[in-house]
C-alpha cells in the first residue's frame, strides 16, 4: 500500500515478513497442520504447507476481483474520518467557526476492516483459501495495517493537511495514545487523528497557529480520561457515527 497524491493505492504486493510471523502464532501454526496433512513425509510437511499456503496467499492478493475490492475501500476511508467527525461523543472543540474533532483510529480501522472483508467474501480467491478463517483475517488485517501506515506516513499537520473527506481534513496524529485496552487477538490500533472541519473561509496562518495551539492543549488532556471514560467515548461514537 502506497500513499501518493492524497490517495492510498493498493498495489497487490504484500511482504511475506508478516506471514512468517503469523505461521508462529497459534491460529497460524493450525492452519499449517492443517494443510500438512496431505504429505506423508511429516519432516517436510510443515515446510511444505507453509510454501503452499504462501503461494496462494500471494496469488489471492493480485487478482483483479481483490485488487478492485480493496482499492475501493482504501478510496473510502479518508470519508471514513469524516463520518465519525460527525459522531457523538468525541472531544471537539472550536476554532473561528471550524470544528477540531479526535477520531481513534481504532474506529476508523475498525470499519474499515468490516467493509473489506465484507467484500472480499464475495470474491472466490478469498473465500477459498486453504487456511480458512484464519488466514483470511490475517489478509484482512495486514491489508488495515498497510493502509493505516499509508496514510498516516503522510504525517499531517496543520501546515500539511490530508483530505479526509470531501468537508474535513486531517491535520494531526497521535499514533500512540491507548483508547482501549484490546482482546486477545485483537490489534490496538492505538492513536488517533485530529481533523478539521473546512468552510467557505480559507485556513490562514493565524487558524493553523490556532489549531496547534488547541491540539497540544487537547494532548495534555487526553491522558486525564480513565478507561472507562475511553470506552464510554468509543461506545459513543459507533452508536452516533454517520
Amino acid at each position: 500500500m502506497r500513499y501518493r497524491r492524497g490517495r492510498a493505492r493498493y498495489t497487490g504486493w504484500i511482504s511475506r515478513a508478516p506471514f512468517v510471523a503469523w505461521t508462529e502464532t497459534p491460529e497460524g501454526k493450525a492452519a499449517i497442520a492443517a494443510a500438512a496433512g496431505r504429505y506423508r513425509l511429516r519432516w517436510l510437511a510443515d515446510t511444505r504447507a507453509q510454501r503452499r499456503l504462501w503461494k496462494q496467499l500471494a496469488a489471492m492478493a493480485r487478482q483483479r476481483a481483490v485488487v478492485v475490492s480493496i482499492q475501493s475501500e482504501a478510496d473510502a476511508y479518508p470519508a471514513r474520518l469524516q463520518e465519525f467527525a460527525y459522531a457523538e461523543g468525541l472531544p471537539r472543540v472550536g476554532i473561528e467557526l471550524h470544528r477540531l474533532v479526535v477520531v481513534p483510529r481504532v474506529l476508523i480501522n475498525g470499519a474499515a476492516y468490516g467493509a473489506i472483508a465484507r467484500r472480499l467474501h464475495g470474491v472466490p480467491a478469498f473465500a477459498s483459501l486453504e487456511g480458512g478463517d484464519a488466514l483470511r483475517e490475517f489478509f484482512v488485517l495486514t491489508v488495515i495495517s498497510d493502509l493505516d501506515a499509508a496514510v498516516s506516513g503522510a504525517r499531517p499537520s496543520p501546515k500539511r493537511p490530508v483530505a479526509a473527506g470531501k468537508d474535513w481534513v486531517s491535520v494531526g496524529l497521535n499514533p500512540q495514545f491507548v483508547w482501549r485496552v484490546p482482546l486477545l487477538k485483537d490489534p490496538p490500533w492505538d492513536g488517533h487523528h485530529y481533523v478539521l472541519e473546512l468552510t467557505r473561509d480559507p485556513i490562514t496562518r493565524a487558524l493553523r497557529k490556532a489549531v496547534a495551539a488547541a491540539i497540544a492543549q487537547i494532548e495534555s488532556a487526553l491522558p486525564g480520561l480513565s478507561r472507562s471514560e475511553r470506552n464510554e467515548i468509543l461506545r459513543r461514537a459507533v452508536h452516533g457515527a454517520g
